[in-house]
């Protein structure tokens, strides 16, 4: 009896744990799966149109993915995917309960072999619907035109039906034709384009922006419960997807305040709580799309709203993120040349500064076979390099290499702020091993891919990341010899979060 009672409490304190794990969220309850490239725990993907820029700066040159990596595809370039246009005229019957899933899985295949003609390297899949949402209380705003043509559908069919009975079956048939569509789609390209993560942006969404109310100080940012507990009815696509893909699309903010910051880490927070109830073998990795454009304005995302967006995913244990604009307002020389600037001083940069950062940080506590990810969620934390132990040098004609070494102190730091997420089929012989044992050469780094030096100093109470503006050369010889590189000129512009 003694012994049956102790099973007993051996499993109503598992089980609590848990529901624990579920309801606090981002904890590290699972594993992740392994990062889709080996040794880098945290990237940054190009997302950007950019093609028509000439001159535009290499994304690579910066450390950040492109060239095929990243395939997204719209309402308009994949199937038949079925909506209305702002005009209100209806595309490929307009509703989801018009679609023939047979010629809309055909078109699929025909768009995504021309898209992707070849299996190539691993990446990642992103269908960016976003035109009316699958649950149908969640069609709001101008997407309510789903609603009243779904009722009209169906009225027209039974017309001597009661408005109970219209409203709700006309709600089944919606929502049954768009998980339909949903499923399906991603059904068809996991097996056409196995070697990608699929998913379908912006899910999951919290609903927590309200342009009314984040510039107050009173915003929380938090997600409301009943959108979360819409989240968990959407587990029939969360076990479909091979990665979720939340959207962060910021206002431009008066400075100080930390609206932007609110949205954004509850934004990432419910991702990675979602990311554990698709009851697979890890958690699915989640790659939040990031708009580098504000929306209500042409100007690109500050310094202070990367370490926002970049930053906090970074930090919360996110696999990386994608820098995205559908289109890019780059047709004169002038904005391109402005585009090309902010990429070079500004958001180049800090991918170098973050995505270094985390593979340093990754190997020091986590010995390589985890991620570091901040113990407290709510904390302004995150993972930055110390410029005053990394050095910026010249590197071929266009790039830049860093060269440092971690000091002791600064992994402390990291052991006090950080714990590890192990990958998928290293838990357990990882978490046997102490965090932070690493031998004197893994403090070290020199990678051909950094662009400069980026740093952070830390105190109780502030954290103040120092981010290079600008890197001084001198001028490429014309006659395509070496280039007469110096010593690079840094210009420094600190920015400080008062968060805490």
């Amino acid at each position: 009896m003694a012994g049956r009672k102790h099973t007993f409490i051996l499993l109503s304190l598992s089980l609590l744990f848990v529901l624990l794990c579920l309801l606090t969220r981002p904890c590290v309850c699972g594993p992740a799966r392994a990062p889709l490239l080996a040794g880098q725990p945290f990237l940054v993907l190009w997302g950007v149109p950019d093609k028509d820029c000439l001159g535009r700066p290499n994304p690579a040159a910066f450390g950040m993915e492109w060239e095929g990596r990243v395939a997204m595809f719209y309402e308009d370039t994949l199937g038949l995917y079925p909506y209305f246009t702002a005009q209100d005229r209806p595309v490929n019957g307009g509703l989801p309960q018009h679609t023939s899933l047979d010629i809309h899985l055909q078109r699929v295949e025909g768009d995504l072999t021309a898209s992707l003609p070849q299996a190539g390297a691993p990446g990642l899949g992103v269908l960016r619907w976003q035109e009316w949402a699958p649950q149908w209380n969640r069609n709001r705003g101008i997407k309510t035109k789903y609603i009243m043509e779904s009722r009209a559908l169906l009225r027209g069919f039974f017309p001597d039906w009661s408005t109970e009975e219209v409203e709700k079956w006309s709600q089944v048939d919606f929502e049954a034709a768009a998980q339909s569509i949903m499923m399906e789609t991603l059904r068809e390209v996991k097996r056409l384009r196995p070697q990608r993560l699929w998913g379908i942006a912006p899910y999951p969404n919290c609903y927590n922006f309200d342009s009314t109310q984040i510039a107050l100080a009173n915003y929380t940012g938090r997600c409301p419960a009943a959108e979360m507990a819409l989240n968990d009815e959407l587990m029939w696509l969360w076990k479909r997807s091979g990665a979720l893909y939340p959207a962060l699309s910021l206002e431009k903010l008066p400075e100080g305040t930390k609206g932007a910051w609110l949205y954004a880490t509850n934004q990432i927070r419910e991702a990675l709580r979602v990311a554990a109830l698709a009851g697979t073998t890890f958690d699915l990795p989640v790659f939040p799309l990031i708009k580098i454009v504000y929306t209500s304005s042409n100007s690109f995302l500050s310094e202070i709203d990367l370490v926002n967006t970049i930053g906090e995913s970074a930090a919360m244990g996110a696999s990386g993120v994608i820098i995205w604009e559908k289109s890019l307002a780059v047709k004169t020389q002038k904005s391109c040349s402005e585009f090309s600037s902010y990429v070079r001083q500004v958001l180049g940069p800090y991918a170098v500064n973050v995505t270094t950062a985390a593979r340093l940080c990754g190997v020091s506590l986590c010995q390589g076979r985890g991620r570091c990810v901040r113990k407290k969620p709510e904390d302004p934390t995150y993972l930055h390099l110390p410029s005053a132990h990394f050095m910026l040098l010249p590197n071929g004609a266009e790039g830049v290499r860093a060269t440092g070494e971690l000091p002791t102190a600064y992994i402390d730091l990291w052991k006090k702020d950080f714990r590890c997420q192990w990958f998928e089929a290293l838990e357990g012989a990882a978490a046997d091993q102490e965090s932070g044992v690493v031998l004197e050469n893994r403090r070290k780094i020199t990678s051909p891919a950094i662009k400069t030096v980026v740093g952070i100093s830390q105190s109780q109470s502030t954290v103040v990341p120092v981010i290079p503006m600008t890197v001084v050369r001198t001028k490429q010889p014309v006659d395509g010899g070496n280039s007469a590189l110096i010593t690079p000129t840094i210009f420094f512009s600190s920015l400080v979060l008062h968060y805490v």
